[in-house]
């Protein structure tokens, strides 16, 4: 894991070109073993780092996490090092430096005997050790396990969240008692190591923080541990002691993002209709804690904002958002709203632009890719400009970067990497859809190449100008060309435009998809009668949907996808997710449940198609996966069903990611090389 830390200026564009003929094409399972970057965070001095890389190990089926720290200077020879805890503990989570500096408390899995000779098992724990290294303290567990953690503004002690019950036996499952165990909110004090609970039993705590004087929490709360109760949440206001929880808010939509202002009168989230939990971007509010409506900053604004923070002079934020196809970084103005952007066109993290930043915003960490660079590690600090209060200022203010990982070197040096293009085209209802076109990297036949695109999922997902490592380099390299398309329903064009696939999933989006398919072969970039659809979650209904709606596709691959919306309400662990995205009742609205259903026109299908599916996934269960292969076999339609054995709704396993791989190359070559 080497630095380079003298880099102190944007980074570059490679050199020599990603096309030189030193490079090669990437096969089947190689992204998959990339170093990935986790949880980081900074000292208040903005000296140090902590971060979390997830590597491959030797005997391990997924990839293992461990912490890494790295002194920042403006010198180099500073090599980031990994954690030296004393422990012989397995996977670590959650770095988190204490106010001042000189502690930091994490997360990590132990070995937990199990009675009556039923082996080990393992358990997460709070440790806590000297900034300078040594032995890591434990502080405490929870039976059910710990998550989330946060100092206390005065460094006493530790919030974090988690179970007060160990996980329910599996043998047998029991349902409808789920009340018993809620995911709740904590503290410890760093001279005890005893957890108190300060939210009570029957609520269920998806994110919180820490008030400027320590004395309150600000939370996002629902009534009800389900998950799918995380949809009808709302923000709220507890003491840090223990108690009832206030509410602030009335949303009709979810809320993330929490944070306090350096006075403690106000809070600020961003709001809007997400598909996945805990991950979203849209509008960014205020609510004040006295009481009283929460009021939009950003209204009609057409980016998503994700992220934020207050500067200590309470009248601005620092913000992240999505933006068309990049991310953006800025300044709002609370009294006017006014945003400066500090800087645009940016790839921070396909989940969540987070940053981790000094407590006067001065200094930050985050992740950053492009399309030459897997995503690193770097460290900016924002221009005086930017430091001061100039609302009138509009113009974008470079930050100065500073690259402190190069965690993939050979991905970097070494693969023959896609030149991808924006494209931009009109959509039924007058909407611009923003998209990515990539070429294949190696050529096949004559003439125009065949066509893979590929639908991202959510649908509040949306794909970014990084590093490509996914699915479009894989087929790429087997000679495909790619679209994909930032569909309605998509991140980045402000919140009309994510909600427009609201009560109408499968409809214009599906436009958006076959209206970029006419744009590239009227453009003579591909073969027309050689076209495939792939997608995994939404992406995978979307897959189903389309071949059961044309057949203009000669292959598709519906992974984890949703063919069946009344069987997927029934087993699904988020059924508010289909009650608000296809905005009906199944019991007293089962007309639009079976109109928007792949499996309602399956008769329709003649396109072969490929699906893969995880054999414990809570999201989108298995049997959704069952029902489309048994339809499509029934009326000859070619068809397979891949199940991976231990994985819910993303594969995690190397060698199951792999196989998948390898499988849909293999599919699509069987049906677009004829």
């Amino acid at each position: 894991m080497s630095n380079e830390v003298s880099q102190q200026s944007r980074p570059a564009a490679l050199s020599p070109s990603r096309q030189s003929q030193s490079r090669r094409p990437v096969g089947p399972g190689e992204s998959a073993r990339l170093r990935e970057l986790g949880e980081f965070d900074l000292t208040p001095d903005g000296r140090r780092a902590a971060f979390v890389v997830r590597e491959p190990a030797p005997g391990l089926p997924r990839l293992l996490g461990r912490i890494w720290l790295q002194e920042i200077s403006t010198s180099a020879g500073y090599e980031p090092r990994p954690l030296s805890a004393g422990l012989d503990t397995g996977e670590q989570y959650c770095p988190r430096w204490s106010p001042d500096g000189r502690l930091l408390a994490f997360l990590a899995k132990e070995k937990e005997k199990k009675e009556e000779g039923n082996g080990d098992r393992e358990r997460l724990a709070l440790f806590v050790m000297a900034a300078e290294g040594g032995t890591a303290r434990r502080l405490c567990s929870l039976p059910g396990g710990l998550s989330d953690l946060a100092w206390s503004p005065d460094g006493s002690r530790l919030a974090f969240l988690g179970y007060g019950q160990p996980e329910p036996e599996d043998d047998p499952r029991v349902f409808g008692r789920q009340a018993e165990r809620c995911q709740r909110l904590w503290t410890v004090y760093l001279d005890e190591g005893v957890p108190h609970p300060v939210t009570p039993e029957g609520l269920a705590i998806w994110e919180y923080c820490w008030s400027p004087d320590g004395r309150r929490f600000a939370v996002y709360f629902s009534a009800g541990p389900e998950l799918t109760t995380w949809y009808r949440g709302q923000v709220g206001v507890v003491e840090a002691e223990g108690g009832t929880v206030r509410q602030l808010t009335a949303l009709e939509h979810q809320a993330s993002g929490l944070t306090w202002s350096p006075d403690g009168t106000r809070l600020a989230f961003v709001s809007g209709e997400w598909s996945d939990v805990i991950r979203g971007a849209g509008d960014l509010y205020v609510v004040p804690l006295e009481g009283g409506p929460a009021c939009n900053l950003t209204p009609g604004a057409e980016v998503s904002v994700a992220w934020c923070r207050w500067f200590p002079d309470g009248r601005r934020l620092l913000y992240t958002a999505w933006s068309g196809l990049s991310q953006q970084i800025g300044i709002l103005d609370e009294a006017s709203g006014r945003r400066q952007v500090v800087e645009a066109g940016v790839v921070l993290r396909e989940g969540w632009p987070c940053l981790a930043t000094t407590p006067d915003l001065r200094c930050f960490l985050t992740t950053r890719s492009s399309p030459e660079q897997p995503p690193d590690l770097y460290y900016a600090e924002l221009p005086a400009l930017a430091q001061e209060n100039q609302p009138g200022q509009e113009s974008e203010v470079r930050l100065t970067w500073r690259r402190l990982t190069r965690l993939n070197p050979l991905a970097e040096e070494t693969w023959l990497l896609p030149d991808s293009q924006r494209l931009s085209y009109r959509s039924v209802g007058e909407w611009e859809i923003e998209a990515l076109f990539t070429p294949p990297l190696v050529r096949r036949g004559q003439g125009a190449p065949p066509l893979v695109v590929w639908v991202h999922g959510g649908p509040t997902g949306a794909f970014l100008e990084g590093f490509e490592d996914g699915w479009s380099l894989l087929l790429a390299s087997a000679g495909y060309a790619v679209l994909r398309p930032n569909v309605r329903g998509s991140l980045g064009r402000g919140r009309a435009f994510a909600e427009a696939v609201v009560g109408d999933m499968g409809g214009g989006d599906l436009q958006d998809v076959l209206r970029g398919i006419d744009e590239l072969v009227a453009r003579g970039l591909v073969d027309g009668q050689r076209l495939a659809i792939v997608g995994w979650s939404y992406g995978g209904f979307m897959a189903a949907w389309a071949v059961t709606q044309t057949q203009r596709f000669r292959a598709a691959v519906m992974g984890a996808g949703i063919c069946d919306w009344h069987g997927f309400h029934a087993q699904t662990n988020i059924p508010d997710f289909d009650v608000r995205f296809l905005q009906a009742d199944p019991l007293t609205q089962p007309e639009v449940y079976r109109a928007r259903s792949p499996l309602t026109y399956a008769a329709q299908v003649t396109t072969p198609t490929l699906i893969l599916h995880g054999a414990e996934d809570d999201c989108v269960p298995v049997s959704q996966a069952h029902a489309f292969y048994r339809a499509l076999r029934e009326r000859d339609v070619p068809t397979e069903l891949v199940i991976y054995p231990r994985e819910g709704h993303g594969l995690r396993e190397l060698a199951h990611q792999r196989d998948r791989e390898e499988r849909v190359l293999a599919w699509l070559d069987r049906y677009l090389w004829v």
